[in-house]
């Protein structure tokens, strides 16, 4: 596939061209070990490195044409691009190099703070329901047809985006279902992105180690509207959670008959909840829907779920799905991996045992209040934070898990460059705020509350599935799907679930 650089700069901010416009481009690479003979190269300045340090090695390697910020000295033979934003001329140039695809297929974008995981994979599952082909770009991997690759991130750089896009179109595609974080959002990855529909669940504090404040934050999230309203046009579908803040704030003074919104508590939504009930079964509800009602019925757990499971109704049927589709896309979906996820445990023992991606103040707040529900007995809460990340949520999330929990074990969770006890010391005062004392020995007593620290997160979990009681919830948090632990530079093997298992199996306990 060859492409003039004049076509692939079309629609690019430049500000220089040194160099034959007609030079013909065999491919793009922001990494200079990527490149190959007649590739045009981008600098991009990161947080770590700078991408205008490797340019002579990007040449060396066969690069035709450079594109930066800051046009290097001494090039010869190689025409060169001056530009105001490297990110953004990546992405529009990665659109224009593979003709657009988002434009010939159906893309809706799914962001906010939580919740984004569970409603694509609803919104796959209802789609091909109503037989669509789809394809899902998101935390737990990019996969579509028989392709299901790894994600390193939730929203791919722009040039990758782009050449899944039209790997996608060649396997006919017709709609992909995507989370865009708001980094993704912020570092233009999506720019170019022609979206059918923009989708909304919530904002609650996340990232302000990124974002500087809760306002920059939501003004990332709003790029997403904002910019896709311009490239669809009258044909852009939003659907906002009408209960969240932040989604109201989306939803004023709009009138536009393309706006979905959503509420478990607002009558005036276009899709709302008349009744439910949340079980440890899962979740059956009547919705008011535009032309009726809608009787659902999903394995998932709690009201977190509902929100996800009407996030999912408002944009399926936005997009023109049928109601039995709906229906039966929501039933087909048992569990999501990693996200209140039930992990089985030996059936006499009476326990329950719950992982869960909660990372976040509002995540854990919302999880806990769902398990909290159904436990009988008392509720464990094992958590730590995450190292080089948000400090300040820290202590606000030891409050959370000590007012919903009677027992919390504080431990790891990819401490990363940090002390994992530096972590922890930050977690502690949180856990007192909230009410609870360190536990008196070596195990709490029958129906003593408190919390323990414990640095190792393999023996946090062991501690709690050894001191836990008939009638009684663990919930193990934070880490969800991820099969690792990050400790340092390194990323060592690591699966809550595996620990479980593994617990119960040395222990001679046998799983069903």
């Amino acid at each position: 596939m060859l492409k003039t650089l004049e076509s692939l700069i079309d629609g690019v901010d430049c500000l220089a061209v040194l160099g034959d416009l007609g030079t013909q481009v065999a491919g793009l690479a922001y990494d200079s070990r990527k490149v190959t003979e007649g590739d045009l190269f981008v600098a991009i300045p990161g947080t770590r490195e700078d991408g205008a340090r490797y340019i002579g090695d990007a040449i060396r390697r066969g690069a035709r044409v450079v594109v930066a910020e800051t046009l290097p000295e001494g090039c010869e033979n190689v025409v060169l691009v001056r530009v105001s934003d490297s990110r953004s001329a990546l992405a529009r140039m990665a659109a224009n190099f593979y003709d657009h695809p988002s434009r010939k297929m159906q893309l809706i974008g799914v962001t906010g703070t939580n919740g984004k995981t569970t409603t694509t994979l609803l919104m796959e599952s209802i789609l091909k329901k109503a037989g669509y082909t789809v394809g899902v770009l998101g935390t737990l991997g990019y996969r579509w047809g028989r392709e299901n690759r790894t994600a390193p991130m939730t929203t791919p750089e722009s040039l990758d985006l782009q050449s899944f896009f039209h790997q996608m179109l060649q396997d006919d595609v017709s709609h992909v279902v995507m989370e865009v974080s708001s980094h993704a959002l912020a570092l233009g990855r999506v720019e170019g992105c022609v979206f059918r529909a923009g989708v909304f669940t919530n904002l609650s504090q996340d990232h302000l180690d990124f974002h500087a404040t809760m306002e920059d934050y939501f003004a990332a999230k709003a790029i997403l509207f904002r910019d896709a309203s311009l490239s669809c046009g009258e044909d852009f579908i939003a659907v906002i959670n009408a209960d969240d803040p932040f989604g109201a704030r989306f939803l004023q003074n709009a009138e536009d008959a393309n706006l979905w919104s959503y509420s478990t508590e607002k009558a005036g939504a276009r899709v709302s909840v008349k009744s439910s009930e949340l079980s440890a079964e899962g979740i059956r509800a009547v919705l008011a829907v535009p032309g009726g009602d809608l009787s659902i019925r999903s394995p998932l757990l709690g009201r977190l779920n509902l929100y996800n499971v009407l996030c999912a109704v408002a944009t399926a049927l936005a997009l023109g799905c049928p109601g039995d589709a709906v229906q039966e896309g929501l039933e087909a979906v048992s569990h999501v991996d990693g996200r209140l996820q039930r992990v089985p445990v030996p059936r006499h023992l009476g326990v329950d045992v719950i992982v869960d991606y909660a990372h976040t103040p509002d995540a854990m707040e919302k999880s806990l209040s769902c398990l909290r529900e159904m436990t009988r007995g008392r509720l464990w809460v094992v958590f730590g934070c995450g190292g080089d990340r948000d400090r300040t949520k820290r202590p606000i999330m030891g409050e959370v898990a000590a007012r919903a929990g009677d027992v919390v074990v504080i431990t790891s969770d990819n401490p990363r460059s940090e002390v994992p006890e530096d972590i922890i010391r930050e977690i502690e005062p949180g856990v007192r705020s909230g009410g609870l004392s360190p536990v008196s020995g070596d195990k709490p007593g029958v129906g003593e509350k408190g919390y323990r620290i414990e640095p190792d997160r393999r023996k946090a979990i062991e501690w709690a599935l050894a001191g836990a009681e008939p009638g009684d919830m663990i919930f193990i948090g934070g880490k969800g799907h991820e099969t690792y632990q990050i400790v340092g530079g390194e990323v060592h093997p690591f699966d809550d679930r595996l620990v479980v298992r593994e617990y119960y199996e040395r222990v001679g306990g046998t799983t069903p």
